[in-house]
């Protein structure tokens, strides 16, 4: 199993270099055709006559696409992508490369398509981003890309139409750092406003983490000996990424327990959630505000007999907070009850201590009142027995 995945020799001819990869006999004919297709006549001509001298056979049908290309300098493939394939494959490693740090602002896409272990097409596209995305001096330092070079091509949306939804949504999706790629595609559906998606997805940051492995893709080529030249070529990064996950894959057989889901649907949860978070923090924001007292109040505290609790982060060690107001008469609760009478809240304060608050307040009469961190700061300074 994912035999293919094994670092080649390194060839010196640039001429075979430039066919590494090609058997003659192969079954995968899309793959073969390409080739003939893509490569320059003269270098073609050169290749199968120095492997025909070797001894290599060629099927008849390959045999005659090559001499009909380097006698016109003309061969069309027969065969459409991803058609051939039935738009099936093993999985697909793809590689996102963006205009500036706007995850929105993707320019480039690499694709490798793996079917029974063995690349079965690997290609890239460029990306028109959308006319606010303007090209950062970074990025281009980083991956090489212009605005000149993206000036004729599709945006995503055009793109998603007529190629990738041809295959995303029926393949598992391989990519290394979820943090990038997949923010990434989720951005893009969200900007073009494109529905038609439900994606399974694996990413082999995550598959080098339960191995043991190093996370950095850089780091994983050297371990496994893959060649990782070129980097930040996304075809190059997509390939790198499928060499990673097939040496992973072995590692770790239950793989397919790391794959997860994106669809419309899930979005769309998550923009809830998010928007019932920012809510209720809001919320919780009028409470704090409700339930706080002025400077003159909390200098009129009396700690003795009155019952407090802590939640987040606040400027005095929580100890030493406790000791305080221990040592005042007070009494240090452990959770949110109609006994208590003071929360002091800090940095990260739980939203759902404040939320008991509210409705203890509200549905049993309850006088609990909100002290924040600088509050409390001033309730030290201004308690006559302050021994802190």
């Amino acid at each position: 199993m994912f035999s293919w995945f094994k670092k080649k020799e390194k060839i010196e001819n640039s001429i075979e270099i430039s066919v590494s990869g090609i058997n003659p006999q192969t079954e995968n004919e899309f793959l073969f055709y390409n080739f003939v297709e893509m490569t320059f006549a003269p270098h073609l001509k050169k290749w199968y006559e120095k492997s025909k001298s070797n001894g290599i056979e060629f099927k008849p049908q390959y045999e005659q696409a090559i001499k009909q290309k380097t006698s016109t300098s003309e061969f069309k493939n027969p065969h459409s992508f991803p058609e051939y394939f039935n738009n099936q494959f093993d999985h697909i490693a793809i590689d996102f490369e963006t205009a500036n740090q706007n995850r929105i602002s993707a320019c480039a896409l690499g694709l490798v398509f793996i079917k029974n272990d063995r690349i079965a097409y690997q290609t890239s596209y460029h990306i028109k981003p959308p006319k606010s995305e303007k090209f950062s001096s970074r990025n281009i330092g980083i991956h090489g890309i212009t605005a000149e070079d993206v000036d004729y091509a599709m945006t995503f949306d055009e793109l998603w139409e007529s190629e990738l939804s041809k295959y995303f949504n029926q393949n598992l999706i391989i990519f290394h750092n979820a943090s990038m790629d997949l923010s990434v595609l989720k951005n893009l559906f969200q900007h073009y406003s494109i529905s038609d998606y439900k994606i399974e997805y694996l990413d082999t940051m995550r598959l080098a983490e339960k191995t043991g492995n190093p996370k950095k893709i850089s780091e994983l080529a050297d371990k496994f000996e893959i060649e990782y030249i070129d980097k930040h070529n996304p075809e190059i990064d997509a390939k790198v990424c499928a060499y990673v996950f097939g040496e992973l894959a072995e590692l770790y057989p239950d793989y397919k327990s790391l794959i997860r889901t994106l669809s419309e649907k899930e979005i769309q949860e998550k923009i809830t959630r998010i928007k019932e978070t920012a809510e209720i923090k809001n919320q919780n924001l009028d409470y704090v505000q409700a339930y706080s007292l002025d400077k003159g109040e909390i200098e009129k505290i009396e700690l003795k007999d009155k019952a407090f609790i802590f939640t987040g982060e606040i400027t005095t060690d929580r100890n030493i907070a406790k000791e305080f107001i221990e040592k005042n008469g007070g009494i240090i609760k452990s959770g949110i009850s109609s006994k208590l009478d003071f929360v002091i809240i800090g940095a990260d304060f739980g939203w759902s201590k404040i939320q008991k608050v509210h409705e203890l307040n509200e549905k049993k009469n309850c006088k609990i009142k909100i002290l924040t961190n600088s509050d409390f700061e001033h309730l030290k300074k201004n308690t006559p027995h302050n021994t802190v």
